[in-house]
């Protein structure tokens, strides 16, 4: 756990404006100021009250004012306990990545920000590590509970179907570069077509093709702003023979050529 004006303080800032990934997960709660947060190409602008998640591997560009200060927690995969279906919350398609927060919501969040933080700096008496996973546990669960609140949502992610899109999401992530065929998830998860289908109309709210291709896309836009592969390079990473049929699959998604989206997000990144 940290604050900006605590990593300001170590050195040139100046290199988070340009496209770069993270490694880890980072929750940030701007507390004072304003700036300027792209995560995937989608840019908004922080002030205080606005909630940030960006997980790891999200392509993310970040310009502080110089009166901006946040509280920022950083972790890793590996660090929280492990939770039920529901805290898929995490994946990084699906799912919201930034909130600005009502005065009650962030009345709430600081009072398990704080807790957090209090055990943080605390001297470790032998349970520390596992302190800090069940309260960080408490503040992602907060964070879930908020989304559900806000966008009215059931428990999608409990039961059956929960599991089953758990499942066929961490295999997407293993397999979206070599295939993007519903029949061959079906397969690896043991399960009919009909029934990943109900899965994804579930929780997702829309069909297992619809889920593939929102994979495909975000990698394909994370690599177009964060590389300087050739556009052919990047078609051949994600599985297409023919960089012709990758620019008809990426102007369906996004709305314009690879070419053009690139071009705007350097663009972007000068201004």
């Amino acid at each position: 756990m940290t604050s900006l004006s605590v990593l300001r303080g170590l050195g040139d800032m100046e290199f988070l404006s340009a496209p770069h990934r993270l490694d880890f997960h980072q929750v940030l709660l701007a507390t004072e100021g304003g700036g300027n947060y792209s995560i995937d190409s989608h840019p908004f602008t922080v002030r205080p009250g606005t909630l940030l998640w960006t997980r790891p591997n999200q392509v993310v560009q970040f310009a502080p004012g110089p009166d901006m200060d946040a509280d920022i927690i950083m972790f890793t995969e590996s660090f929280p306990l492990g939770l039920s279906a529901h805290m898929a919350m995490l994946d990084d398609v699906l799912r919201p990545s930034h909130w600005r927060l009502g005065e009650g919501e962030l009345t709430a969040f600081r009072r398990v920000l704080d807790l957090l933080e209090e055990e943080f700096e605390r001297p470790d008496q032998g349970l520390g590590e596992e302190l800090l996973k069940h309260l960080l546990a408490v503040v992602l669960l907060h964070i879930d509970q908020m989304c559900r609140l806000r966008h009215k949502e059931t428990s999608a992610f409990s039961g059956e179907h929960g599991e089953l899109f758990l499942r066929f999401r961490r295999e997407l992530d293993r397999s979206f570069r070599s295939t993007r065929l519903v029949e061959e998830y079906a397969a690896a998860l043991s399960c009919s077509t009909r029934a990943l289908s109900r899965a994804c109309r579930a929780v997702a709210g829309t069909s297992t093709k619809d889920v593939i291709d929102a994979r495909v896309a975000l990698e394909a836009r994370r690599l177009l702003v964060h590389t300087d592969l050739p556009i052919n390079a990047i078609a051949r990473q994600l599985g297409f023979s023919e960089v012709t049929n990758f620019g008809k699959f990426f102007v369906r998604r996004v709305n314009m050529t690879p070419g053009a989206f690139r071009r705007e997000s350097k663009r972007g990144h000068q201004a």
